[in-house]
């Protein structure tokens, strides 16, 4: 491990893959509402649609976690995977909205598989001593993933209003992202440790409990930006809002690299708190949004606060979880993600309507500080597994 390689073999093959499963995920991202619509589906429809696919995500997501524990990273990784590709298949023979409720459910059960596996396996690559830095450039393949395959889709529909087509890039895709997987060494459990622990064991460690939670703070924060930006800027006069995504994808990049290398030299919560503040920054300065200025400042807080504290909180958790039982806590721990996503959109989503979004967004502000707080005085306790 202390030979590692950021152009190793499977290092390389394992972001390869990330970006590619990313990539034909979010080639999804912003087209599958307009499938539903052009199904015949209800706006409630489309959220149900949306909602059931990251609800079996997140709902399955520690079991897998607990299987790759078990039984291996890759094996778990292959076979979420495997047939997160093939469901793109099913897409083009879909003619209803109800049978598509099935097709993602299976859709998320694939994801949270995949996700659980992926997350451990560079985990496991990582030596302890540049533990932030790996996974911080691991996690590079899913904005860089982001910055490119939602326009991609975009594009496809916007030019040639062919879900087929779209469906069949997206399998493309996802079976380059099953073929890198192929190629990848398998990281085994160690002898004796196979299934001794049970998933919610795991889940009430202190750590893992405290990360999650601040996770979940600050994915409700990202949930409320994503969802309401792009309604929120033009009411404060400012159309061309685009530049917010681009400027938060630049200093996300940014920071995934930088903050990782500062977690591993000067500790977690040195870079966790301060990112983690910038981010209530972000936050509290929406409400006085007012230029196009302004937003380029928010975005690039946002972007640094969330880039940066995220490989280091993820690192967090590896450092302070044994080998054994590392998938399982990961996979707790990133479900927060989307169920803080879900929170934002949905829970601040009331507060915007009855009360503003600048109200909405201050309370964002407030979550992020509690989550504060909570990191602070729950994550003073030694490390258990370096």
């Amino acid at each position: 491990m202390n030979e590692f390689s950021l152009l190793s073999r499977n290092f390389v093959l394992v972001c390869l893959s990330g970006f590619l499963y990313f990539g034909s995920f979010y080639l999804l991202l912003p087209t599958i509402p307009q499938f539903v619509a052009e199904l015949g589906g209800t706006t409630s429809q489309i959220g149900i649609v949306v909602g059931i696919f990251t609800m079996a995500s997140v709902i399955l997501r520690p079991y897998f976690g607990k299987q790759a524990d078990g039984y291996g990273r890759k094996k778990m990784m292959l076979l979420g995977a495997g047939f997160f590709s093939l469901l793109f298949v099913l897409y083009g023979q879909i003619q209803q909205v109800i049978p598509l409720y099935a097709l993602r459910t299976f859709h998320g059960i694939a994801h949270g598989c995949y996700l659980a596996a992926a997350f451990a396996y560079v985990a496991d690559l990582a030596p302890h001593n540049r533990r932030g830095e790996v996974m911080g450039v691991y996690g590079v393949a899913n904005v860089v993933a982001m910055a490119l395959f939602p326009a991609w889709g975009t594009m496809i529909i916007a030019t040639t209003h062919d879900f087929s087509q779209l469906f069949l890039y997206s399998f493309l895709t996802a079976a380059a992202a099953f073929l890198a997987t192929c190629f990848i060494d398998e990281i085994r459990p160690e002898a004796g440790n196979k299934q001794t622990i049970s998933i919610w064991a795991v889940a009430r460690q202190k750590a893992v409990m405290v990360a999650s939670l601040t996770f979940f703070a600050a994915a409700t924060l990202y949930g409320a930006i994503i969802t309401f930006l792009p309604v929120y800027a033009p009411k404060q006069g400012i159309i061309n809002f685009g530049v917010f995504f681009t400027t938060y994808a630049i200093f996300t990049l940014i920071s995934r690299v930088l903050a990782g290398k500062l977690s591993d030299r000067y500790g977690r919560r040195k870079v966790i708190l301060p990112f983690l503040a910038l981010l209530a920054i972000a936050a509290f300065l929406l409400p006085f949004l007012e230029s196009v200025e302004m937003l380029i400042i928010i975005a690039g807080f946002f972007g640094l606060g969330f880039g940066a504290f995220m490989p280091a909180l993820n690192a967090f958790v590896v450092d302070r979880t044994l080998p054994h039982e590392r998938a399982s806590a990961l996979a707790f721990f990133t479900s927060f993600m989307d169920i803080g996503i879900t929170t934002g959109a949905v829970i601040l989503g009331i507060v915007g309507e009855y009360w503003g979004y600048g109200i909405m967004y201050g309370v964002g502000g407030c979550i992020i500080c509690l989550g504060f707080i909570g990191f602070s005085l729950g994550s003073k306790e030694a490390q258990r597994n370096i």
